[in-house]
């Protein structure tokens, strides 16, 4: 495993859509309450809120020029997110994650953010602990009413 990070912008964004399809079928399959949200969830409707952020930047984790994870993170104002992180499961537990996260926090550092966050899908609640290793704690829980059958 040869595994290096890169860099892309706005501009290149469209290089991680399978990933982030990947994500997304990861959270319609786990989701308990919103899986309608997630199975009409767009890769364009996700990077049209993204776009109204004010900075972003994504690291994408690439194994022998192919595309195995990425990372975005956000700025909004004086706050900064893990906006959205995927990695190919072949490649989970080889630290491909957290070195995709390291990036991003290491980034967001460098923005000057007040605060930093990150919000995890209702059903992929495996991943606090991860996210406790950086340091992240829950802060506030948010809920949502449930997606109603018609």
């Amino acid at each position: 495993m040869s595994v290096k990070i890169i860099t892309i912008d706005r501009d290149e964004i469209s290089i991680i859509k399978t990933l982030w399809e990947g994500l997304n079928a990861h959270h319609l399959s786990n989701s308990t309450h919103f899986k309608k949200h997630f199975s009409e969830f767009t890769f364009e409707k996700r990077i049209e809120g993204l776009n109204k952020r004010d900075r972003l930047i994504a690291f994408v984790a690439q194994d022998n020029g192919n595309n195995i994870g990425y990372c975005i993170a956000t700025v909004d104002g004086a706050n900064g997110e893990v906006d959205s992180l995927f990695v190919e499961a072949a490649y989970r537990g080889r630290w491909v994650g957290e070195e995709l996260v390291s990036h991003s926090l290491k980034w967001l550092r460098e923005q000057k953010c007040e605060s930093v966050r990150v919000s995890i899908a209702e059903g992929n609640e495996s991943a606090l602990d991860f996210y406790r290793r950086f340091g992240f704690a829950e802060r506030l829980t948010v809920m949502q009413m449930t997606e109603q059958e018609n």
